[in-house]
Order: structure tokens, then sequence, then C-alpha cells
């Protein structure tokens, strides 16, 4: 069974500010904290609407001890709240539905990246932050939901199928985004959002699952990572981010470390690369052509292309759009960006504008 035994960082008292105003709702009667630690988030709640009642789950003992003996009219239960048996507890003092969620969930668990995320049958994989939203709304079934969560929680790859899951429920939007200095003792980018339960629900759209699919083939990852690469003296030559300037601005490939290749992430012919860690420097934006084959590092993306022409037109449109192009990195620590992310804009700036075709 997974638990949440996980860092802690807990809600300043400007965030917990904020997020009670973002509730937006005049009648509330219930609100819970999954993971609500000090109890900040509820208490900002609270002074905004006097009447509601608050429930709470945490692991820490300690922590829901202090708030039993400081707020003994709140409904508190010590435990998991990825395990079924705390929602027991609650579902027990509370009966069903809640009016409101208000989060603050764990941002990571320690060198774990993925964990499975389990409802009604199917099993969904995401971050730790996205199966504490998940499980919340599945145990709850809130009206209102308003989460601080990681930056990378809207954006990452990991979260794709999370995010459908609470977009086939909710009307999902960004309200603010914090500092990456915004927690004591950490640096994250976080952003708030919030969510109000569709009155119908949304179904899968299958045209984005076949632009997302034809994409694939012409937009390539780099699979060997730096760590890993072996170096060999009539193997393939090795790009990694720091080279793409080099690259585009003239340098023969010849310069570069040549290693023993890898499955994946071998491309030639016309491209444009990108860091996929990192935002580039729209200096560096620029078609390169090889007509031998290279090795892709895993931080570097290839947007492959038919010709020079269409090449070189892509990058003075990716140039021209550099901004909206730096936005798609994001991430929780270090900026990235994903295939399905790129792909995605890609496909929305071919309808909109005269994009070279990939």
């Amino acid at each position: 069974m997974l638990t949440s035994d996980t860092d802690a960082y807990y809600s300043p008292g400007h965030v917990a500010q904020v997020v009670a105003q973002t509730v937006e709702r005049s009648r509330l009667k219930s609100v819970i904290d999954s993971h609500c630690g000090r109890g900040a988030l509820l208490d900002a709640v609270e002074k905004s609407f006097p009447k509601i009642h608050c429930a709470g789950i945490d692991l820490d003992g300690n922590a829901i001890s202090h708030l039993r003996k400081i707020r003994p009219h709140w409904t508190l239960v010590r435990g998991d709240s990825l395990a079924w048996t705390a929602w027991e507890r609650i579902h027990r003092k509370l009966g069903g539905s809640v009016d409101v969620a208000v989060l603050n969930p764990p941002f990571s668990m320690g060198q774990v990246k993925g964990v499975n995320i389990e409802l009604e049958g199917r099993v969904l994989r995401g971050s730790l932050a996205m199966a504490h939203v998940i499980t919340t709304i599945y145990h709850s079934n809130p009206t209102r939901v308003v989460a601080v969560l990681p930056e990378s929680t809207m954006f990452s790859e990991m979260d794709r199928q999370g995010r459908a899951e609470l977009e086939r429920l909710y009307d999902v939007e960004v309200v603010a985004q914090f500092k990456s200095s915004t927690f004591r003792g950490a640096r994250a980018n976080s952003l708030l959002v919030g969510m109000t339960r569709r009155k119908r629900q949304r179904a899968a759209s299958s045209v984005e699952k076949a632009h997302y699919m034809s994409l694939h083939n012409a937009i390539v990852r780099g699979g060997l990572p730096c760590f890993e690469a072996v170096s060999l003296r009539h193997g393939v030559p090795f790009v990694h981010s720091t080279d793409i300037k080099d690259l585009v601005r003239g340098e023969a490939k010849e310069s570069l470390r040549t290693v023993r290749p890898f499955t994946r992430g071998i491309v030639n012919g016309h491209m444009i690369l990108l860091p996929r860690v990192g935002v580039p420097n729209k200096a560096n934006i620029g078609a390169w052509f090889t007509e031998d084959d290279v090795q892709l590092s895993d931080c570097v993306i290839a947007l492959q292309y038919r010709s020079e022409r269409i090449a070189h037109a892509a990058a003075v449109n990716l140039r021209r759009d550099y901004e909206a192009l730096a936005s798609l990195y994001r991430g929780t620590g270090a900026r990235y960006v994903t295939v399905g992310r790129l792909s995605e804009w890609l496909t929305n700036a071919r309808n909109t504008r005269t994009y070279a075709q990939l």
C-alpha cells in the first residue's frame, strides 16, 4: 500500500488566505483538507466562512494532537489519506460528500517519481501530488476544489492521465502562480488551481489522441543519458544540449564526442534541435543538417523536416513565437518540456498560423 511518508512544507499564511478567497462560494457547510498539517488552509476558510464545519486528515500524529487541542470542534483523523481506512473514519463522522476540498498535498516522495492511482477498477500513473488530489475527489466528492500544486502537475507527461481525469469531472483553472521561494525550506514552482464540478462529465476526445499520435514520428526525444554514454572511437557522434549552439552556428559534427549508439534517439537529415531540460536560447533556434546518424542525449529533442527550406521556415516561426515556446518549459524544479506538450502546441500553431509542416 502506498503511503505518504513525504516532505513536509506547510502553507504560509498568505497562501492560505489566497486559497480561502478562491473558494468563492457563499453557502458552505463543510470543507476538508486531506493533508492538513498544522491546519492553515482550514483556519483561513473558517475565518471566511465561520459556520463551516472543518475536517482534516494527516499522517503526523503530533500535528493532529495539536489541532485537536486548539480546534476541538473540527473533525480530525490521524491517517494516510491515500489509504481507504482513513476515509472510512471520515465518512463515519461526516457522512457523505463535502462542499469543498482545500489541498496542499506533498510535492514529492524522495526518489519515487510516480505512483499508481487506483480508482473504480482502473489504475492511473501519476505524481504523488496528483494521487492525493484524485483520491480526495473520489472519497469526498466535493463540488469545489482549491489546491496548491507543484507546477509540473498541470504540465508534465507523468500527470497527463490524471489531468484528463480531473478535466472529465471538473472545470479546471490555474488561478495563480507562486514564486519558487514561497515555501520556506523548499525551492519549488507552484500553482493555485481551482476546480468546479461539471454538471455533465466530459468524454475523452479521440481527435486529440489522433493528433498526438500522428506527430510522434517527426518529434524525436533523445534516449542516451550522459552518465551512460560509452565513448567509442568509431562510434556515433553524441549531441548534448550544450552542443546545440555550436552546431547551429556551423561547428562540424566531427568535433563531437563519439559513443556507442543507443536504441532510441538516433536521427539524421534536416532538423531543429531543442533542449528538453532548460529553456532554449532564442539565438540558438535554427535549422541543422546531418547526412550521417547522430545520437541525441536524453536532454535533447529533434524536430525533423523533409527539406532545408521547410526546416529554415520552421526555425523562423519558432523564433517569432519564442515567448510561447519558452512558456512550454515548466516544472516544479528545473524547467523542461515534454514531447506531448510540444506536439500539442505545434498542432495548435499550425491550425492558427502558416507553419511549416513537419
